[in-house]
């Protein structure tokens, strides 16, 4: 396993976990940007507690399907980013950036992230 990892840094590709992170959170930030259709737009408010706005993350009873929902994760690893990331001028920045940030990243930062085990 630590050698594919290796042969993917050798290559500057996210492993498998962080991959789908950077597809989640890019989808996210497209959808909070206004850069995504509607009906995924529409699934991202804004829940402004105190000086740091942070998207509302739907409350779901159970752990399960629900929880893994996009409308769920989604905000979810979107709230974890740092401020400076979230707040990306272009797609192409957020992108680079992203990777960048993922790439620092331990498993255990990974999980944290998602509030899961992967």
């Amino acid at each position: 396993s630590s050698g594919i990892n290796a042969e993917y840094g050798d290559l500057h590709w996210l492993p498998i976990k962080k991959r789908i992170i950077f597809k989640i959170a890019l989808l996210s930030y497209k959808s909070v940007n206004g850069l995504s259709p509607m009906y995924l737009q529409d699934l991202f408010r804004y829940a402004h507690h105190g000086h740091d706005p942070k998207l509302m993350v739907p409350f779901t009873p159970l752990k399960g399907y629900q929880d893994r929902s996009f409308s769920v994760i989604g905000p979810r690893i979107f709230n974890a980013l740092p401020d400076t990331l979230k707040q990306s001028e272009s797609v192409d920045l957020f992108k680079s950036s992203l990777k960048t940030y993922l790439f620092s990243l331990s498993d255990d930062e990974i999980c944290h992230i998602v509030n899961r085990k992967f």
